[in-house]
């Protein structure tokens, strides 16, 4: 007999939660009837479900779920919070680095998706050490969007020698 999974009474617990929250019958926490906080209440039933259930898929939503809505909840706090762009860059790879060490599947592409949204994130003071150094970054500031582009395309379209995934 096929067991039954608990997505639906997580995410309704989630979504009933958050209803309680945003109805102000309790004050628990400033900014609980945001729609951020729905974001990581319906993660955290994604990442509970994922776990439980060893459905890998949804653990990756639900880490990502939650991590963005943990970002747009905390952004208006905190003036250090990362951009949307970087701190997006950086949930994502997170997310992908906890469900890869799981099944030991894409491990490379996480970490350089973390890699690649530190450098964003410290883009203004890598720039502002190398001019301080006499490096010219002009050209850098410029056209790195592109440098990205073309690896990405050159990764994209070079033939693998091993299967996809």
């Amino acid at each position: 007999m096929k067991q039954k999974s608990i997505l639906f009474p997580c995410l309704l617990l989630a979504a009933s939660v958050y209803a309680w929250l945003e109805s102000g019958q309790a004050e628990l926490f400033s900014g609980q009837d945001q729609w951020p906080v729905l974001l990581m209440l319906l993660g955290a039933a994604f990442v509970y479900q994922g776990k439980k259930e060893a459905v890998t898929p949804h653990f990756f939503i639900g880490l990502l779920l939650f991590g963005i809505g943990l970002h747009f909840f905390a952004k208006p706090k905190w003036v250090w919070w990362p951009d949307d762009f970087e701190m997006l860059l950086f949930m994502i790879g997170f997310s992908l680095l906890v469900s890869a060490v799981q099944k030991k599947e894409y491990v490379y592409e996480a970490v350089s998706m973390i890699c690649f949204s530190l450098f964003l994130y410290f883009f203004k003071q890598i720039m502002a050490w190398l001019e301080s150094a006499h490096i010219p970054t002009a050209l850098l500031k410029e056209y790195w969007p592109f440098v990205f582009i073309g690896i990405s395309l050159l990764l994209l379209l070079i033939k693998r020698k091993k299967s996809i995934r």
